[in-house]
């Protein structure tokens, strides 16, 4: 996962802690995770998860998911995710992409699929980040491979192609999937 996406992550925790006035739980535990202090994020994390207030604890489940995505810990990051969309956090491309990347660590492809579609409809929504939008656009491909659904991977490289045309990287992708 590049720097600029979990900054970016980060810099959702800390301004939605900040509009929320959730004091200092989630503050400490973002500056934690920054500095590579996993034990002392997610102890500060799980705090942020029991507060009343249900952007507080989606903001905990954010950090705790980033803190299990930043250990590789997928399947917990998963579930963490998941959480704070459950809970109502701020439904972003970043919160959808990450969701979807640990899906896919922990091969559960359908549901990488769901949330990069979910991810990519919000793209389309609002002014994104194109770079994330054509990494989601490309995993898109990858979890219909996955599953072996080989119409749905070559509509889905049809459209990355439509999408983003300069890209010459895909070409042996795209020849593969014509031999399905």
């Amino acid at each position: 996962m590049m720097i600029r996406k979990k900054l970016a992550v980060l810099m959702l925790a800390g301004v939605t802690c900040l509009a929320s006035g959730c004091g200092n739980v989630v503050k400490d535990g973002t500056e934690a995770l920054g500095e590579g202090r996993y034990d002392a994020a997610e102890t500060a994390f799980e705090e942020a998860t029991k507060n009343e207030n249900k952007e507080v604890a989606a903001d905990g489940y954010q950090g705790l998911g980033m803190t299990y995505y930043e250990q590789k810990e997928y399947d917990k990051a998963l579930e963490a995710f998941q959480t704070a969309l459950d809970q109502g956090a701020e439904q972003t491309q970043e919160l959808y992409n990450l969701t979807a990347v640990c899906a896919m660590k922990t091969e559960d492809y359908a549901k990488a699929l769901e949330c990069f579609q979910a991810g990519i409809a919000l793209t389309e929504s609002k002014t994104g980040d194109t770079a994330l939008l054509q990494e989601m656009e490309y995993n898109v491909i990858v979890c219909y491979e996955q599953q072996a659904d080989w119409e749905n991977a070559k509509s889905a490289m049809k459209q990355y192609q439509e999408d983003f045309p300069e890209d010459d990287s895909v070409s042996k992708e795209a020849e593969f999937l014509q031999t399905r």
